[in-house]
């Protein structure tokens, strides 16, 4: 695949993107073999299973993606950001996307979609800390108030 379709076909992606048409996204970039995909196709690629994730469970392959290109990524906050909402669809725990989205934010400091990413992370491990909490006192409250003799009954 020469510059010009490479170009012309990055465009066309982020236009079936922009348009939830992620299915076509992974067609046209799967018909590439693997070896002349470069790291920038990679990445989008593994966007648009990230994005389908959110309608499934493509969220683990899109990760693996992005790991494969890990040591050219690592250090580009485009691909932070992938990394950052791959771990949110397909963890559906804030706190590994919260390391990349940070590290997203540290690389491009005024990106308002970083900037938006970080505060989301934030605020659902503030959730999911206020949830594990009200589960353990609800765990003690029923502890204190079950009588000795049915501690060790099976309930049937």
């Amino acid at each position: 695949m020469n510059q010009t379709e490479e170009t012309k076909l990055l465009e066309q992606t982020e236009e079936w993107n922009d348009a939830d048409e992620f299915s076509r996204c992974i067609e046209a970039i799967e018909a590439i073999p693997e070896q002349e995909r470069d790291y920038l196709l990679t990445v989008k690629l593994s966007r648009a299973y990230s994005n389908l994730a959110v309608l499934g469970d493509h969220g683990e392959h899109a990760i693996r993606l992005l790991e494969s290109v890990r040591t050219q990524g690592e250090n580009d906050p485009y691909w932070n950001s992938r990394m950052g909402y791959s771990c949110l669809m397909a963890y559906s725990s804030a706190a590994i996307a919260y390391e990349y989205a940070k590290r997203w934010l540290a690389l491009a400091p005024d990106d308002p979609a970083a900037q938006k990413l970080v505060r989301d992370c934030e605020e659902y491990l503030e959730e999911e800390k206020a949830l594990e909490i009200d589960l353990k006192e609800r765990e003690e409250f029923i502890r204190r108030e079950t009588p000795d003799d049915e501690k060790g009954v099976i309930c049937k």
